[in-house]
C-alpha cells in the first residue's frame, strides 16, 4: 500500500471528498508502481485516493490543474501541481522518494518552467520579468535537501538596453547576496536559432560547472 506523509491533516482522511463531486476538477486516473489512483483537485487542494477510497496524499493549495512526469530522470513519475497565475509552469512540486513516499520540494515554486540540464544534477528555469516578455530572467539551481537552491542568474534587458553594449547580466548567487560576473550585449540572442530560449539553453549547459 502506497503510504505518503505531507500535509495529511486527522480530519482530511476522515472527509474524503469524491472525485465525482462538481466542485472537483482536473480528474485523471493514474497508476503509481502498478496501483491504480484518481488524482484530482478542489478549492483545498490536491487529492489522491486509492481503489478502495482511501486517501494517501492530501496537499492543500489553490491549483490550476496536476501532471504525473520524472523530474529528475531518475524512472520514476513525480506529481508537478500547477499554480496558475501570471507566470506559466510554476509548480509546486511532490518528489517520489521510494515505493511509498514522495516529499515536497522547499521552493521549487520559485523555479518556473524547470528543465533538467541532461546528465547533471542541476536545472534551469525561466521567467518573464516585464515589458511584455523582453525583460526576463533564467536561474540555475539544484535540489539540496529536498530544497530548491539557486546558484546563478542570467538577466535580460531587451526593452531598454537594444543599441547598447550589454542587456544580458550574468551572475552568481552566495546566499542571498547576488554577484554581477559578465555582461553580453543583447543582440547575442539574435545569434541562436531560438534567439533567448536556445541562449539560455546553451549558456547553462556549457558554463553551469562555473557556478558550483
Amino acid at each position: 500500500m502506497l503510504i505518503i506523509t505531507i500535509n495529511l491533516g486527522v480530519s482530511a482522511q476522515k472527509n474524503i471528498p469524491s472525485p465525482h463531486d462538481t466542485t472537483s476538477y482536473s480528474i485523471q486516473v493514474t497508476t503509481i508502481k502498478d496501483k491504480k489512483y484518481i488524482g484530482f483537485l478542489n478549492m483545498s487542494g490536491f487529492y489522491l485516493i486509492d481503489a478502495r477510497n482511501k486517501m494517501v496524499i492530501f496537499q492543500s493549495g489553490d491549483y490550476f490543474t496536476w501532471e504525473l512526469k520524472d523530474f529528475n530522470g531518475d524512472g520514476n513519475k513525480d506529481i508537478f501541481l500547477d499554480k496558475g497565475g501570471n507566470t506559466p509552469e510554476r509548480f509546486d512540486l511532490l518528489l517520489y522518494v521510494s515505493h511509498n513516499h514522495f516529499k515536497q520540494i522547499e521552493d521549487f515554486d520559485k523555479f518556473p518552467s524547470p528543465v533538467h540540464i541532461k546528465g547533471t544534477r542541476f536545472y534551469y528555469s525561466y521567467h518573464k520579468s516585464g515589458c511584455a516578455d523582453q525583460n526576463w530572467d533564467s536561474d540555475l539551481f539544484y535540489i539540496q535537501r529536498f530544497k530548491a537552491v539557486r546558484l546563478g542568474n542570467v538577466s535580460g534587458n531587451n526593452c531598454n538596453n537594444s543599441g547598447i553594449k550589454d542587456g544580458v547580466y550574468i551572475n552568481k548567487i552566495k546566499g542571498e547576496k547576488k554577484i554581477l560576473i559578465k555582461t553580453l550585449p543583447v543582440n547575442i540572442l539574435a545569434k541562436f536559432k531560438n534567439h533567448k530560449w536556445g541562449f539560455i539553453e546553451h549558456y547553462w549547459t556549457t558554463n553551469y560547472k562555473n557556478f558550483l
